[in-house]
């Protein structure tokens, strides 16, 4: 091995240490009224556990609470207890927006029935309400990113993912959407220190 690729190593190993143990990260937390509503709708659950409704309450408060494999799990239980329920869902949550327009937990919900019935222009819409009404809601910037990249618009998603970590730099899943936007560009020295810092973070719970 040449000098060179010494060094590459040794620096690459470097790397690693400090962002697993060089500092202390002060990343999203869950609040105690979030953490409330969690346990609110998962005992809901636990009470009607074959309601596709409550399922798809809980599921949507995960996606908002860093709970994210637990909320899909969720999504996909609520169809598979009623094949019907991605139009019905849509046309729930459409009716109690229409209600209550400056909820942003309701037009979570709806933006997550639009996606589900691949309406995803309709889901970026929503989502985009929800920053309106709370400009400081890190998941919906993710949430954008994430169909953003999905309809193959790698720079709009990777903006709005900046737009995200420039209100909370300290989330893991922000950190791995901007990698693998770099790694759809061909970057990929920064796809993986963007992926190292998404490890770093998901280890400590952000």
């Amino acid at each position: 091995m040449t000098q060179q690729n010494l060094k590459l190593v040794f620096w690459i190993l470097f790397g690693f240490w400090i962002l697993s143990f060089g500092f202390s990260a002060y990343g999203w937390r869950i609040t105690k009224e979030l953490k409330q509503e969690l346990a609110g709708k998962q005992a809901a659950v636990r009470a009607n556990p074959n309601d596709p409704d409550t399922r798809f309450d809980l599921a949507i408060t995960m996606a908002y609470t860093n709970n994210l494999q637990d909320g899909w799990n969720n999504l996909k239980k609520a169809v598979e207890l009623d094949p019907g329920y991605r139009k019905k869902g849509l046309d729930l949550y459409i009716k109690k927006v229409n209600e209550n327009l400056g909820d942003w937990r309701l037009r979570f919900r709806l933006a997550f029935a639009y996606y589900f019935n691949d309406k995803k222009k309709d889901a970026i819409r929503e989502l985009d309400n929800v920053i309106k009404i709370d400009p400081y809601n890190v998941w919906a910037y993710g949430y954008i990113a994430l169909i953003y990249g999905e309809l193959g618009d790698t720079e709009t998603a990777m903006d709005y993912t900046r737009r995200g970590l420039k209100i909370d730099n300290n989330v893991a899943a922000l950190h791995a959407l901007l990698a693998e936007g770099y790694n759809r560009k061909g970057e990929k020295w920064n796809s993986f220190l963007e992926g190292l810092e998404a490890l770093r973070l998901k280890a400590l719970g952000y």
